[in-house]
């Protein structure tokens, strides 16, 4: 005999399970550049469901973004879902200064303050403070850096996510020092547009750090 779980639980089980289900009917985010309705409905176009589930099962995840395409929110969401329904996560948003790293956490949390009730009745309880996401009744966490080398060593990530990567000054160190993460079982996703320098480098596979990181 099967036990039928709560609609609280099952609803808890099936978005733990499915990233994409979570992003197309609980999440919700802002466009700064629609002035009348700048908060918008999450929708799973095609290449969404791709870039997700890309940034979520990848070791090393480059992603070349262009305008409108909601790179960096899919990147938040990933990141929101790992930290929100997984026990133990240290997920690092890292970015150029530490306000756009703060940016980044901020943007995690909208979509978690704005999950619908009606899609998903209970979930961990979130606590925020300046570049910090936790989710202390699971220990989890999402935490914001601004580049550089010494930024990460003292912790061990599950996850690095670096927004605008190829414009940072210090991307070749801050990557190097991040490596350990890959090779402790965490990963890596690099979003930013496109920019001559160690990002083209990283996506055209053409150094021996980021063949080695994979």
């Amino acid at each position: 005999m099967s036990l039928q779980l709560p609609p609280e639980a099952e609803a808890l089980n099936t978005y733990r399970n499915s990233l994409a289900s979570f992003a197309e009917d609980c999440a919700w985010t802002i466009d700064q550049t629609d002035r009348y309705n700048p908060i918008k409905k999450w929708h799973n176009e095609d290449y969404l469901v791709y870039l997700l589930n890309y940034m979520k099962d990848e070791f090393l995840a480059a992603v070349v973004k262009h305008r409108r395409m909601r790179a960096t929110w899919a990147m938040c969401l990933t990141y929101l879902h790992d930290a929100m329904f997984f026990e133990g996560r240290f997920n690092a948003l890292v970015s150029k200064k530490e306000e756009d790293s703060d940016d980044l956490v901020r943007r995690c949390k909208f979509i978690y303050d704005n999950i619908p009730r009606e899609k998903l009745p209970i979930k961990p309880k979130a606590e925020y403070k300046y570049c910090v996401l936790s989710f202390p009744e699971i220990s989890s966490i999402i935490h914001g850096f601004p580049q550089g080398p010494d930024q990460l060593r003292q912790y061990t990530c599950s996850r690095v996510g670096c927004d605008e990567f190829a414009y940072w000054p210090q991307a070749r160190a801050t990557f190097v020092a991040m490596k350990p993460t890959i090779e402790g079982g965490g990963k890596i996703c690099l979003v930013s547009t496109r920019w001559p320098g160690f990002f083209k480098e990283i996506v055209e596979d053409k150094i021996e750090a980021a063949r080695n990181a994979t």
